[in-house]
């Protein structure tokens, strides 16, 4: 879910939900596998943002060395929640999640062996929000930004036209708000199918300079929907200075997933 084809490819032909949501994957022989997390009954809304020239500038400048922003860069803002996972084999319960990320080149090869590959989306993570300290523990020694602090979501109700649906975070970090306008859900509740190969990678780069990667994959998806939204951003934040305003809008997306796994590796050289 994001740019202007994750946001479209996730929510229309696949709606797959982010969040370090991930399949079991296969990285490039220099890298190590040091976690893995499997959620259940997921469901989530984002924005894609299409970045202009100045945008892309300032988007470009906040990036660490050997990433590179794609031809066409956006901004993600996801937020997604799911009734509970497996992290490294501990049970956790119900968690929300809010991810802030930039469209770029993939500095390392990943190879997911869950799916086709047919689309491959590729995001530097600025942020990644928990409300399980399980998650952003792991997430905070795996190398990615990351807070505890309180999220929301809500998908709005099914008799609207259009649906209008809600997200929030909180915190320092990256604390934002999105406003969407949705279709009706492209599938009825109960109806799922397959991901038909829209993989996303996760980036990041830890503190001894190495590359970090989670490969995401969501199985199985649902309840489908696209529209615009808006996003709201606080004065001074991380995500401030790269749209150089407060607001920006984009195509908005939303779905569920039965489950999805998250490999998380570090690349060794």
């Amino acid at each position: 879910m994001r740019r202007t084809t994750m946001a479209i490819g996730a929510a229309i032909a696949a709606v797959a939900i982010s969040t370090s949501g991930a399949a079991v994957a296969e990285a490039a022989p220099a890298a190590k596998k040091i976690a893995t997390v499997a959620s259940h009954h997921c469901e989530n809304l984002g924005l894609t943002i299409i970045l202009t020239p100045a945008q892309k500038a300032r988007a470009q400048a906040v990036l660490p060395s050997g990433f590179r922003l794609t031809d066409g860069p956006t901004l993600l803002v996801e937020t997604s929640q799911c009734a509970g996972a497996k992290v490294n084999g501990r049970n956790i319960g119900r968690f929300k999640l809010s991810e802030a990320a930039l469209s770029i080149v993939p500095p390392r090869k990943a190879q997911s062996r869950q799916l086709p590959n047919i689309v491959t989306e590729n995001i530097f993570m600025l942020s990644q929000l928990d409300t399980s300290r399980v998650l952003s523990e792991l997430k905070a020694g795996a190398g990615y930004p990351t807070e505890l602090t309180d999220i929301s979501l809500d998908r709005g109700k099914s008799s609207a036209v259009p649906r209008v649906m809600w997200a929030s975070a909180s915190g320092n970090l990256a604390p934002t708000s999105v406003r969407a306008e949705t279709s009706p859900f492209l599938l009825p509740p109960g109806v799922d199918v397959p991901n038909p190969g829209v993989v996303y990678q996760l980036w990041a780069k830890n503190s001894d300079g190495k590359y970090v990667v989670t490969t995401n994959s969501n199985l199985r998806i649902g309840t489908p929907a696209a529209g615009t939204g808006v996003l709201t951003v606080e004065k001074g934040t991380l995500l401030h200075q790269v749209l150089g305003s407060r607001t920006a809008s984009g195509v908005a997306f939303s779905g569920s997933a039965s489950g999805f796994v998250n490999d998380t590796y570090v690349f060794t050289r």
